[in-house]
């Protein structure tokens, strides 16, 4: 199927050639309707061909082959204007346009909630967009210090939360699907990210949807989606160098410092992209070596660097002249680094920042695993697009993970993945205005290999998973109000030979009262097939062993939601603000959890961590978020704002799951209000940036409630055989903590120089529990950008 498709879209890319190989040119200059005032930076491209900026006199210039094009101008805080032209061979047309101020909802263009170039203000589902100022003026060197700065979202442990739709599940089986330009990034064999790898020096926006998605994203899309979009270069090439170099201040809790030298952290990356001729050429990469804030093992007296690595990418796309419906490249990512992971500190006290050590007789286990870790993702595309309308794409991923660990317990995968996508927009062919039909095949081949995961039948570690399916939305606007999108999928999972098949819908509708209120209401499906690790995991991590469970059965579950989004205007400054009430369940649902799999003659008297369908559970509660930029007075301000609330419930806490009788009421640490384990019930996120001439300076707050509820077997522990002071500690920090970040900048006019100072009050906290978070960091960076 795949070679006929490839035939058609050749073909139609041969009967195209015709063209003539010489170009046309659009120029023209940009200003605000209102005041006359040129536009610098307005994005205008010509269909999907070609693309560029406005500069500081808001004049531009594209050079095309001649053809038929729809220009579109945008820019933040004005409407969206667009221009048909049909350009004849060495013709030069000059264009100039007046854009008219808007609200910043409605122009901000989001991708993911369709698979397709929506406004936000449209979509049927709650999304969050996270810009590039938010990632460059943070010191970042992986995307999980932003992502922690999103409303409704948290990071556990690397492991994603939205809206309290996940737990804790020690890296195997994410509801949250990972994706770089709509493809996923999650590891083949754990479904994991890796989020050092994702290239936030390449970043054109991150779209966050929160709730099901599966209908167009599939397994593990079951409480959401994060899509990491990388930007293409325009008519004017562009270098960014990025270099911060800081260091960990001493901790807060006495007697807890562990390092005579103060360990550091230091990040350099680099950006250039650039066209050249018909070829979008962009390069990037990033390096870092954090020596971190938690020491060394006993059985690892040198310390060294708690992480080093190194990552480079390229990205190449080629749109043939004479063909300007025919655009095709590759993207490339490849990283190498050491790291060391901690899975339980030594006490709550002087071992806070060290690793357990579990005496068994003679021999000392350590709860700290070195990591020697290679990724690679090749990335080929080709995407045909048609005046009248139609959309053609195919694109794979070929992703390479292997993990060498210190304990003999590595693991390898390799993923094929392969989506071809038809999407065609009505109008130019029929006359319906505003209607789009999306289609695709996606089809994906994993093999797993390690020692970990020799829990399958023949023990062999070696382990396949295949995954097949097809995908239908359709989405609608009538009356230039009303929004309506609907979709299903059918999509079959075969792993090592048992198979299953799920097929799952979704609908939503969106009104728009006036020009500024936007009404909305979804309810979608979900589900999520286990991964090979919760089917085959078999190891020892920390002296606490980890069990398989074949039997393990995919969980299900399904979304609601019913939001507002309301745009205001406050002189030259534009936001909104959103509101939403959410409903989520969950059928399977699939939790890391603490039991007695094992038998007495096995490691710890068999007790330890397996992956097991517990039964039925619901989230539900409210969430408020406020976002905008713009300037009031003579200062930019720029914000990201929200407070979230979920009751996360069991709806069978009585339901037995385990072999030796473990259910969520003999599991849990608290079973008031059947709160699920590893869960927060209130989180704030408050992200504000000040500049005015060539000084910034911004804020950024954080408040994760108490977790109530966690495996009861750790207090347990914390009596006898695990002394890790886990009650102690719970019971003297149960008020929830808080987090401020600062960072203050100057553009020097060759660069920007930028102070930041991450958990500035220097609090000692956890957000999974039995694992400190970072104590106080500072870093001075310094970016150009030419």
């Amino acid at each position: 199927m795949l070679r006929r498709i490839q035939t058609i879209i050749l073909f139609s890319c041969l009967m195209s050639g015709y063209g003539w190989a010489q170009t046309a040119f659009v120029d023209g200059i940009i200003l605000d309707a209102k005041t006359k005032e040129p536009l610098t930076g307005v994005n205008i491209v010509a269909d999907v061909t070609a693309g560029t900026t406005s500069d500081q006199d808001g004049a531009y210039r594209l050079e095309v082959p001649p053809g038929t094009y729809t220009f579109v101008y945008q820019y933040i805080g004005y409407e969206t204007y667009q221009q048909a032209v049909e350009l004849a061979a060495g013709e030069t047309l000059r264009l100039n346009i007046d854009l008219k101020e808007t609200a910043i909802l409605g122009e901000t263009v989001v991708v993911s909630a369709g698979k397709f170039e929506q406004s936000l203000g449209e979509v049927t589902v709650s999304m969050e967009v996270l810009k590039p100022n938010l990632i460059e003026n943070r010191n970042t060197a992986d995307l999980t210090d932003v992502m922690q700065q999103t409303p409704g979202v948290i990071i556990v442990d690397s492991e994603p939360q939205i809206r309290s739709g996940s737990g804790y599940s020690f890296g195997a089986g994410s509801r949250v699907m990972t994706l770089i330009d709509d493809l996923p990034i999650l590891s083949g064999d754990a479904g994991r990210p890796t989020w050092g790898f994702m290239p936030v020096e390449n970043v054109t926006q991150v779209e966050v949807i929160k709730g099901a998605s599966s209908v167009l994203y599939g397994s593990s899309a079951l409480n959401g989606v994060i899509n990491l979009r990388t930007a293409y270069p325009t008519d004017v090439p562009k270098t960014k160098i990025n270099f911060f170099t800081g260091i960990y201040s001493d901790p807060s809790v006495d007697g807890a410092k562990y390092w005579e030298i103060t360990p550091t952290i230091t990040s350099a990356s680099f950006l250039h992209s650039r066209i050249i001729g018909s070829t979008d050429f962009t390069v990037g990469g990033n390096f870092l070596t954090d020596q971190a804030h938690v020491g060394p093992p006993i059985n690892l007296p040198d310390r060294g660097e708690a992480e080093t690595r190194g990552r480079f990418n390229i990205n190449l796309r080629y749109r043939p002249k004479g063909i300007p419906e025919l655009d095709f490249g590759v993207n490339a990512n490849y990283q190498q680094g050491v790291s060391l992971g901690t899975f339980i500190w030594k006490d709550a006290n002087e071992g806070l920042y060290r690793p357990f050590d579990l005496v068994f007789g003679p021999d000392t286990v350590s709860a700290t695993t070195r990591t020697k870790q290679t990724i690679l993702t090749i990335d080929p595309f080709i995407t045909y697009t048609t005046p009248k309308g139609t959309r053609q794409s195919l694109k794979g991923r070929y992703f390479s993970l292997e993990n060498d660990n210190t304990n003999e317990q590595g693991n390898s995968s390799e993923v094929f993945y392969g989506e071809y996508q038809f999407q065609q927009h009505f109008e130019p062919l029929t006359g319906w205005k505003q209607f789009t039909m999306t289609a695709g095949l996606v089809g994906q081949h994993t093999t797993g290999t390690a020692q970990l995961f020799e829990g399958n039948a023949d023990t062999s570690g070696q382990n396949t998973a295949k995954n097949f399916a097809g995908y239908l939305q359709l989405d609608k606007v009538f009356w230039n109000r009303l929004t309506a999108s609907g979709g299903a999928r059918f999509e079959h999972f075969d792993i090592n030979g048992e198979t299953e098949s799920k097929t799952i819908f979704r609908a939503g509708l969106n009104y728009r009262l006036g020009n500024s209120t936007y009404f909305r209401t979804s309810y979608g499906q979900g589900f999520r097939f286990p991964t090979i690790a919760e089917k085959f995991i078999r190891t020892t991590v920390g002296g606490i062993p980890i069990y398989p469970n074949p039997n393990i059965e995919s969980e299900s579950g399904w979304s609601a939601e019913a939001g507002v989004k309301h745009n205001f205007r406050i002189s030259k400054f534009n936001g909104y603000v959103d509101a939403a009430y959410f409903h989520q369940e969950y059928d399977g649902f699939i939790e890391f959890t603490f039991g007695s799999p094992g038998s007495p003659s096995d490691p710890l008297f068999g007790l330890g961590f397996q992956s097991l369908n517990t039964g039925k559970s619901r989230v539900n509660g409210g969430e408020i978020s406020v976002a905008g930029g713009g300037k009031i007075g003579n200062v930019n301000f720029n914000t990201l704002t929200g407070y979230t609330y979920t009751n996360p419930v069991s709806l069978t806490p009585d339901f037995v799951y385990g072999e030796n009788g473990e259910s969520y009421n003999t599991t849990s640490s608290d079973t008031t209000g059947n709160i699920l384990k590893y869960r927060m019930q209130h989180l704030v996120r408050a992200d504000l940036e000040l500049s005015y001439n060539r000084w910034l300076t911004g804020i950024s707050f954080r408040y994760n409630s108490f977790m109530k509820n966690i495996d009861q077997i750790f207090l347990t522990l914390d009596m006898g055989l695990l002394p890790t002071g886990i009650t102690e500690w719970r019971e003297k920090n149960n008020k929830g903590d808080y987090v401020f970040d600062v960072r203050l900048g100057y553009d020097t006019g060759r660069g920007m120089v930028t102070l930041v100072v991450n958990n500035l009050l220097n609090r000692a906290y956890t957000i999974r529990p039995l694992k400190i978070e970072k104590s106080r960091t500072i870093t001075l960076q310094y970016s150009v950008t030419f």
